[in-house]
């Protein structure tokens, strides 16, 4: 999905340097460039900040390039190293990366080399698989043998994607050059695994210490939403709604009882209980007394951004800061101040007595939960992934360890009663999970009744939500259904003779 062009000077002047065997230099020169392009789709596929769009710059390992980009000559010298020696380097360092950190270089294309994107359709004769740290691709023979067992098999709906990857390339058009490339070299390479693989797609299983699974690499996980439901076709999506919320929720009768406070749970937490039983009319009270008539904020627009900062709440963010940790354990940006701008717009949101008590109530769980952590769990104060840098306890890091395994526990309860119905996962993210048929509302409230009565939380429930996938749809096909509903309208607009047909 895309070509580097290299100026004839280098091949000339490799040549010269090894002139024998005849075509070892145009060989040698071609299989550097074929591993560059790898790494530089390989950076598109996991995406470029908006730092490295702007400088056109790229995080790739050089080691790798190194490594993998081949050698030449009697004494077998490294093609990377002889045009970096020689000043005809195809890639310049911008940062340098380090070993002992994990962090890739960021490089930049100098004036030898020239990145030229090919988009098109794919087709099932084209291999864009990008090679891995783990080494050879899985196949499907070896799916049920001991070397696979750190692999989950996503099952692609080849149909659907293919049809997607036809849309973005003839008939998306609010999608940028940037991320248009970058979709298709990641539903390419999906594709072409899947197809080498029965229509499976290798996930590497990457298990993290705060409970979470995540995968290597290219994953159902780390696709955007349109491109996953291309992969995954027709199913059914079943997530946890509000789940940090309705996580921290289940602590609230123990957070009372801690402060001898003598209140019902539903009036010493109205405000969340508010959000988590009809989350809609909290937004449409709330969306009222913050975007007053005059407002330059779209409808639409206000909505997202209510709950974008109503979640940033829930997940610790403060308005005074740029960024927060999420329950990821991950520095997050924007923040309160970045996602309300507009300064009166978010004074009116932190003023907003809904939203005052609704903080008051978030921080009131968070202290509580770090404490008992604290105190039940010592043991794990002095691990280093839950410390900060400077070596004392995160309190954010902690909050996360605790909701990620919880949230682990919840969806394996789905998973494991779900597939003992007859409902076989497809996929999952964290807190969802996707079926190919729906669970119908009787499992669904059997499922939700296990959760909470196994977590010893009343607040835990499922949304659904039905996926569709991509269908093709030709061009010739799509212009006739433009002109057939033109004629069905001109027929009835001169049924009442409001049109002139001729005009």
């Amino acid at each position: 999905m895309i070509k580097i062009e290299v100026r004839p000077e280098v091949e000339r002047a490799l040549s010269a340097a090894f002139p024998v065997p005849k075509n070892a230099a145009h060989r040698a020169l071609r299989k550097y460039v074929q591993v560059l392009e790898q790494l530089l789709a390989q950076a598109m596929i996991n995406g470029r900040t908006p730092e490295q769009v702007k400088l056109n710059t790229y995080s790739i390992s050089l080691q790798r390039l190194a490594n993998l980009g081949g050698q030449i000559g009697p004494d077998r010298k490294r093609v990377h190293a002889w045009l970096r020696e020689k000043g005809l380097e195809l890639v310049r360092t911008v940062t340098q990366g380090s070993n002992l950190t994990g962090v890739v270089s960021t490089v930049k294309l100098t004036e030898l080399a020239n990145l030229v994107p090919v988009i098109g359709t794919l087709t099932h004769t084209e291999d864009m698989t990008i090679t891995t740290n783990r080494g050879p691709d899985y196949v499907l023979d070896a799916v049920d043998t001991e070397l696979t067992k750190d692999v989950d098999w996503l099952e692609v709906d080849m149909k659907s994607l293919n049809a997607y990857m036809q849309w973005v390339t003839e008939q998306s058009t609010l999608i940028s050059k940037e991320d248009k490339q970058r979709i298709l070299l990641q539903a390419s390479t999906i594709f072409a695994q899947a197809s080498s693989n029965g229509g499976k797609y290798a996930q590497i299983k990457k298990p993290s210490v705060f409970g979470r699974m995540y995968y290597e690499g290219l994953s159902i996980q780390n696709v955007n939403r349109e491109l996953r439901r291309a992969i995954l076709g027709d199913c059914w999506e079943y997530d946890i709604r509000s789940s940090v919320i309705s996580w921290k929720m289940g602590f609230a009768k123990e957070c009372l009882a801690a402060i001898s406070r003598q209140q019902s749970i539903r009036h010493a937490f109205a405000a969340t209980i508010s959000y988590l039983e009809d989350r809609e009319d909290f937004m449409r009270t709330v969306r009222h007394f913050i975007f007053i008539e005059g407002s330059n904020v779209p409808p639409d627009l206000q909505r997202k951004l209510l709950k974008q900062a109503v979640t940033a709440i829930s997940f610790g963010a403060r308005a005074s800061t740029s960024g927060w940790f999420n329950m990821s354990g991950q520095w997050t940006n924007p923040a309160l101040v970045e996602i309300l701008k507009n300064t009166e717009e978010r004074h009116r949101f932190l003023g907003d007595p809904t939203i005052r008590k609704f903080i008051q109530e978030q921080n009131q769980l968070d202290d509580f939960i770090f404490d008992l952590f604290k105190r039940e769990a010592s043991d794990f104060l002095k691990q280093p992934y839950l410390q900060t840098p400077s070596g004392r306890v995160s309190k954010s890091k902690v909050l996360a360890f605790c909701y990620q395994h919880s949230e682990t526990q919840v969806m394996d309860i789905v998973r494991d009663m779900a597939s003992k119905h007859g409902r076989i996962p497809l996929a999952s993210i964290h807190d969802a999970v996707f079926f190919r048929q729906r669970l119908g509302t009787e499992l669904k409230c059997e499922i939700e009744a296990v959760i909470r009565d196994q977590t010893a939380n009343p607040y835990w429930s499922l949304g659904a939500k039905e996926l569709q996938g991509y269908t093709c749809v030709s061009k010739e096909l799509l212009e006739y259904e433009v002109q057939h509903q033109r004629r069905i309208q001109l027929e009835e607009a001169m049924a009442v003779g409001y049109v002139n047909p001729w005009s």
